[in-house]
Formats: structure tokens, C-alpha cells, sequence
């Protein structure tokens, strides 16, 4: 791809490695074909498109994302807000400690699981994962004596990074290893221990909040972002493919669930939020006359699956022009891909089908009636109702 001169952007799929390191958004953009162009300036236009790159890195993501390589995931864990009698726990040094002390045993199994810290120290056992809780607790309450931390301060800040069932648990802890290095050693004390008793191999990495120069760790975002990008690249350089996508660049157009409700629904209850939206769902169609009214959020998801199918649809375009027939094979695949984005149901629309689903299967006894009862039924129904005791011989 030498004879290419320009780069071609993908700040509406993904942000570029340089801004994910500066931690500031992408520069540029890339004409998603909204505006109507004159006709004089199409000739430009075209030559214009030829002579753009698609650097090295970009490419090798597009790859990745194309040919479906297993994306990474990265969740903080929120303490809980009620105890287990329901009960809302007001956060205080002492519910802190209690907190603490738990998740240590949690990630640990009790001691049955080697925790290692930040110092590489390895920790076995109940009484020895007790003295990483005792040293956190004592520079807790230092922080607080010196005014770097209060009352409502959370001791901790965890994360869980995780990998589909078939990578290789020892390489994804050493993977979250070397980014706890990379990201936290020096400023937050952390400890982490790999769980492989799930589906999914995963590292919890628990963070002391408040650092050592006094900051209190607040990851936003783009912080995420950034921890799985970096994730993914740590997993890659030791050998297991995995990528870290936005949601939108990959046509997935729902979030996560939240941990709470992903784990009732495994144990094969019914989330309270589900109703919840559902009976939001019903006023919303009662109220429109049996529309789904739609939302500020509806016409943002459409145009940024718009921006991301333009930007797919113009690296085809460059890579089916260049010589290297590899580029010409990404360029098919990411036109095969970028073809099936077209989805766009939200999960109110979802419900709203079902509900419609559901009024229809109501009123479908209703209107077949009496007319369809056979004289065979009906003779059955002489003889007496099953409902009423009747049993048919």
C-alpha cells in the first residue's frame, strides 16, 4: 500500500492508538455521504478517496473485527447498595472495612486462591490474604487522618477482566499483570487473583482507591476504553487473539447487562427491572396510540450506524484498489461485514413486539369462538367438563 498517501480515519468505529494513549478524542471525521455534493466535484472527490491509506493498525483491527476475534471484557464491580436482608447500607468506615475484608475473601475463595499484590508478593490462605486487608486498612486511615480520604471513601476499586472460555487462564492473568504494572504500579497498592470456576477465565484486580499521591482513582469511560484496549493488546503479544471494540463498530446495539441482573437471570429468575421497563414500554404504546415513539437516543444510534457503515463501506473501497492482494480480501470480507450492521432494534422496541405478541395471542381465542367447536366437542361437553370434574372415558 506504498502508492497510498493520505490516512483514512476510523474516529466513528474506534478511536487511533495515539489518542487512546493521550486519553483525548479522535481529530478529523469521514464523510458519512449526508451531504450532497456538486456534481463538479465529483471527479475530485474520487481521486481524493484513492489516494488515502488505511494505516498498518487500523487494518490489522479491521481484520480482527471482521474475521470475529474474541473481544475482551472489562467491568468495575459496584459495591452493593442494600445487605442481603435488603436492608440500604449507609457506607462508613466501619461498613467499608466489613466490605473490604469480604471481597479480599471473595477473590481469595476463602485463602483457597493465590492472591499476588503489586510488589509481586504471592499470598496463600486465609491468615496471609488477612495481611494485605490489614495493610490497606492501615493506610486507609492514615488517608484519612490526612485528609485524603473521609468516612464515605470506598477502601476499594475492583475490576474484573475477562476472556471467552477457550483462552489460556495462566496467559490472562498475565496479561492483567503486566497492565496492572503498566497502569497502577507506583501509584495504587492493588492485589489479583484468577478465577477459572466459571465459564470465562477472569482476574479480579482489586485497587486500593486512594493512591499514593493522595488521588482517589475515578475511572470514567474512556478509562474503560482504554483498559481494554490495552488488555487486548497484552493478550494478542503473548499469543491469543482478542479485540476491544466499541459495541457500535461492531453492530451491537445493547449494553451489557449489569451484574446484579445478569446473575438473576442465570439463576433462572426474573430481574424486577425488567417489569419495570416493560411497564414502561406499555404506557409509552398506550399513550401513542400503539407506536413506539421514538426517542433522541433511536436517531443517534441510526446516524452513528450510518457514520460506521460509510467509514466500513470507504476502506473497502481503498483496499480493493490496492495492489496487495491480501488488502483485496479484507476489502471483500469488510463489504460482507459492514452489509450485516444494517439491525438497529433496541431493546424497547423488542418489548414492544412481544407485548403486541402477547395482546395478539389474548384476543385470538376470543374472535375463533364458538363456530370452530366440532359436535364431537360438544357432546364431550355434555358429558361433563373436565373443569368440573368430568373425565372423559
Amino acid at each position: 500500500m506504498s502508492d497510498f498517501k493520505s490516512e483514512l480515519g476510523f474516529q466513528d468505529c474506534w478511536d487511533s492508538e495515539a489518542n487512546r494513549k493521550l486519553n483525548k478524542p479522535a481529530a478529523g471525521s469521514v464523510d458519512s455521504g449526508g451531504r450532497k455534493r456538486k456534481a463538479g466535484a465529483q471527479d475530485a472527490d474520487r481521486s481524493t478517496a484513492q489516494a488515502q491509506a488505511i494505516s498498518a493498525a487500523d487494518k490489522a483491527r479491521l481484520a480482527r473485527i471482521v474475521k470475529g476475534a474474541p473481544e475482551v471484557m472489562v467491568k468495575v464491580s459496584k459495591p452493593a447498595k442494600n445487605d442481603k436482608s435488603g436492608n440500604p447500607i449507609k457506607v462508613s468506615r466501619a461498613s467499608e472495612a466489613v466490605r473490604a475484608s469480604e471481597h479480599l475473601a471473595y477473590i481469595s475463595r476463602n485463602g483457597k486462591i493465590e492472591v499476588e499484590n503489586d510488589r509481586g508478593e504471592a499470598f496463600n490462605g486465609r491468615t496471609q490474604v488477612g495481611a494485605i486487608y490489614r495493610e490497606w486498612i492501615e493506610k486507609h486511615d492514615e488517608d484519612r487522618r490526612e485528609g485524603s480520604a473521609t468516612d464515605r471513601t470506598r477502601i476499594t476499586t475492583s475490576i474484573v477482566f475477562s476472556m471467552p472460555g477457550t483462552a489460556n487462564a495462566e496467559a490472562v492473568k498475565d496479561a492483567v499483570r503486566a497492565l496492572a504494572r503498566q497502569e497502577f504500579q507506583g501509584r495504587h497498592d492493588y492485589a489479583m487473583a484468577l478465577h477459572t470456576d466459571t465459564h470465562h477465565p477472569h482476574v479480579h484486580l482489586t485497587l486500593r482507591t486512594v493512591g499514593e499521591d493522595g488521588e482517589k482513582l475515578n475511572l470514567r469511560k474512556a478509562d474503560l476504553q482504554r483498559l481494554r484496549d490495552t488488555f487486548a493488546e497484552k493478550l494478542r503479544t503473548r499469543g491469543i487473539e482478542a479485540e476491544s471494540t466499541p459495541r457500535h463498530a461492531r453492530g451491537v446495539t445493547r449494553r451489557g447487562e449489569v451484574t446484579p441482573v445478569y446473575k438473576i437471570r442465570q439463576r433462572g429468575g426474573k430481574p424486577l427491572a425488567d417489569a419495570r421497563k416493560m411497564r414502561q414500554v406499555r404506557r409509552d404504546l398506550e399513550d401513542n396510540g400503539g407506536r413506539l415513539p421514538q426517542k433522541a437516543w433511536d436517531d443517534a444510534l441510526i446516524a452513528r450506524r450510518n457514520r460506521v457503515m460509510a467509514t466500513y463501506d470507504q476502506a473497502a473501497t481503498i483496499l480493493a484498489g490496492s495492489a496487495d492482494p491480501n488488502d483485496r480480501d479484507l476489502a471483500r470480507e469488510t463489504k460482507r461485514f459492514a452489509a450485516r450492521l444494517t439491525e438497529t432494534t433496541t431493546q424497547r422496541a423488542e418489548m414492544a413486539r412481544s407485548l403486541a405478541g402477547q395482546d395478539a395471542a389474548r384476543s385470538a381465542p376470543r374472535e375463533r369462538g364458538k363456530p370452530t367447536d366440532s359436535p364431537e366437542r360438544q357432546q364431550d361437553l355434555s358429558k361433563g367438563s373436565p373443569d368440573r370434574g368430568g373425565r372423559q372415558r
